[in-house]
């Protein structure tokens, strides 16, 4: 990825302010849900929510990786 784990956490932030480390770590090493649940005791969020503003990060750090560029025929596309 070419994004930074500092700019992860931004968006984690603006996803969810309480759980935004975890979904960090979850995002940059790949720790389940139950794997923080283990290591940090009880979350306060279910895994489904969890899961869900995963998924809502994620996609936001998607956005920002793509660059649309345009092609010859006065077309764009979209580049990671």
């Amino acid at each position: 990825m070419c994004v930074d784990e500092k700019e992860i956490y931004e968006i984690c932030m603006g996803v969810d302010s309480i759980i935004a480390d975890k979904l960090t770590e979850s995002i940059v090493i790949g720790t389940s849900y139950d794997m923080l649940e283990a290591h940090y005791g009880i979350l306060p969020i279910s895994r489904r929510s969890f899961y869900r503003r995963r998924g809502t990060a994620q996609r936001l750090i998607r956005q920002r990786m793509v660059h649309l560029v345009e092609e010859k025929n006065g077309q764009f596309r979209m580049e990671w």
